[in-house]
Formats: C-alpha cells, sequence, structure tokens
C-alpha cells in the first residue's frame, strides 16, 4: 500500500462513486479501478461492496478509512511543520545580552520579533559580555547583542543602533544644573565604574578618563550598568553610563550628555558565519528593517518614541 493508493481509496470512499471519485482525482475511471484492484489484492481483503448502483465499504474497508484520514491528517501536519520549520517560523532563539541592552531598543525588538514569529520560542540569557562570546562560540547561544566587541574568528558583526554615553548623578549633585557635562569635571568625583575585565566597553569608558586627564577615584565597581542608578540613588558618586540606562530608571537620578564628544556606546548585533538556522536570518533580517540598517528605516513604534521622548527630556 502506498500513499497514492491510500489517496485514491479515500476518494472512492468519500464520493462512493468510482466515477465520481475519477474526475475528482483527474483521472479515468479505469486506471483508478485497477488501483483499487491492487490495494485489495495486496491487502488480501475486499474494500468494497460494488453494485450497479452504488459503491458501499465492506468492514475492512471502513477500518482502513478511518485509519486513512488519520494518516492523511498527519501528513498534512508534517508538511506544515516543515515548512514552517524551512522559513524559520517554528523553532528556538537564544539570544544572549546585558541588562543596559534590554533597556534599550532591543525590548522593542524583542516585542516585534515575538509578533512575526509568535511559534518560535525566544529565550534572552542576562550574560556578561565576555561570556556572551563564549556562548556563541560554543553554540548554546546564536545572536549577542553587545556594546564592544574584539571580533574573534567564525563571528560577524553589524551595527544595531548608535548610542551615547551618559553622566549618571544624583538629581541633587551640582552638576545636575548643567545641560550638558565635560569628562574632565568628574575628575574630583567618586565614581561608580564597570569593572575593567567585564568588557571592552568597560576598558573604553576607562581609557577615556585617561584621555580627558584623570583616572577615575572608584567607590563601587558592578558589572553591569543596569546596577548603576541604585548605588548612584544611594550616594556612591557618579557613573558614566549608555544613555539608554536612563529608560524606566527613578526620578532621584539626573542623566546629562557628555560634551564635547560623547564617548560611543554603540550595541552590535553578533552572530556566527555560518549559521544555518532561518529563525536567525529572520531575526537578523528584522533587526535590519526595523533599526533601519538596509535603507528602508521602518517607522517608531509608539514605546520607541515615547521612550525617545522621556529619554531626551531627562538629559536636557
Amino acid at each position: 500500500m502506498d500513499l497514492r493508493q491510500l489517496r485514491y481509496f479515500v476518494a472512492v470512499a468519500e464520493e462512493r462513486s468510482f466515477t465520481t471519485a475519477a474526475r475528482r482525482l483527474n483521472l479515468s475511471q479505469p486506471p483508478l479501478s485497477q488501483q483499487i484492484q491492487a490495494l485489495e489484492a495486496s491487502l488480501g481483503t475486499r474494500l468494497f461492496y460494488r453494485t450497479s448502483r452504488r459503491v458501499e465499504l465492506t468492514p475492512a474497508g471502513a477500518a482502513l478509512l478511518a485509519r486513512a484520514w488519520t494518516i492523511q491528517q498527519q501528513i498534512r501536519s508534517a508538511e506544515e511543520e516543515v515548512r514552517s520549520v524551512g522559513a524559520g517560523l517554528v523553532g528556538t532563539l537564544d539570544i544572549g545580552a546585558t541588562g543596559s541592552v534590554l533597556r534599550g531598543r532591543l525590548a522593542d525588538l524583542l516585542a516585534a520579533y515575538r509578533r512575526e514569529a509568535p511559534s518560535v520560542r525566544m529565550t534572552v540569557h542576562e550574560q556578561a559580555p565576555s561570556l556572551q562570546i563564549a556562548a556563541l562560540l560554543e553554540g548554546t547561544t546564536n545572536i549577542s547583542l553587545i556594546r564592544a566587541i574584539g571580533m574573534d574568528h567564525g563571528l560577524a558583526s553589524e551595527l544595531a543602533w548608535k548610542e551615547e554615553v551618559v553622566v549618571a548623578m544624583p538629581r541633587t549633585h551640582p552638576l545636575a544644573r548643567r545641560k550638558h557635562v565635560a569628562l574632565s569635571d568628574l575628575a574630583t568625583e567618586d565614581h561608580v565604574v564597570l569593572q575593567p575585565e567585564s568588557s571592552d566597553f568597560a576598558h573604553s569608558i576607562q581609557k577615556c578618563c585617561i584621555d580627558a586627564g584623570f583616572l577615575p577615584r572608584v567607590s563601587q565597581q558592578v558589572v553591569d550598568a543596569q546596577s548603576v542608578p541604585s548605588l548612584i540613588a544611594a550616594g556612591f558618586g557618579v557613573s558614566l553610563v549608555p544613555q539608554s540606562i536612563a529608560r524606566f530608571t527613578t526620578d532621584e537620578i539626573a542623566f546629562r550628555p557628555i560634551r564635547p564628544s560623547p564617548p560611543p556606546a554603540d550595541v552590535f548585533l553578533v552572530y556566527r558565519k555560518d549559521e544555518t538556522s532561518m529563525v536567525v536570518h529572520n531575526f537578523i533580517a528584522l533587526a535590519r528593517r526595523i533599526l533601519g540598517r538596509d535603507g528602508s528605516l521602518s517607522p517608531e513604534s509608539t514605546s520607541q518614541r515615547r521612550s525617545r521622548r522621556r529619554n531626551s527630556q531627562i538629559l536636557k
């Protein structure tokens, strides 16, 4: 018994007529009758009672019809599943990111992807930058969003979005009365800093301070910039953080832009060069479309516009 014979059998069983079934299958009647006879011979039993007026199922035929419907449904389900997997609409996606990147445009990107591919099981792994690269190379994650990278062989990266470093300080701090702050203004301040060994981005901030003529006087060290606001609110000094940290932050903290020459806090999308998963490629394509990397910048979402306006107000 093959799938073609099964399809022919179902057509005859449902139509109760070889003539009508042949028309439905776009066949002439003799080949259809021959296939049904061959099926009965292979099974060693009659499947139909044939009369001059009508075709009726035998008990064996009725049993086969119930099985045939189930088999055909399983085949349709398998075809749909395979097409969905091949199109990247079903599968898994593991994304590495720091908490500070999640505060930025990544949250809106994840929401957009969930709407576009609701059947993909997406997991976000909050990881230090060095662990993100290791996880990519080991294959435990598919994509990382990271602020500064020392590129490894086998990894590709592209700019996801641009961002600046800003100064976070208590709202009562004298510098909070200014519209912007120079790095040199922070030379005598206590600093909450990212651990230098935690990422290349932490190293770049420290280098910017040195280039401005001072080494930060450290009061506290953290691994992730999202830990900074609570320490600033507790009076541990000031901090140089990505602008997105201003999102969802208490009003006790003031954020001021750095002028001139604000240090960059750009975020990069990183993935394996040999990645074959369509789920991953679809996510990258969506990121390019939403973040404007393919020349067709999509309109900002309502949440993005609201966040951008709020940040601009906070940073004034």
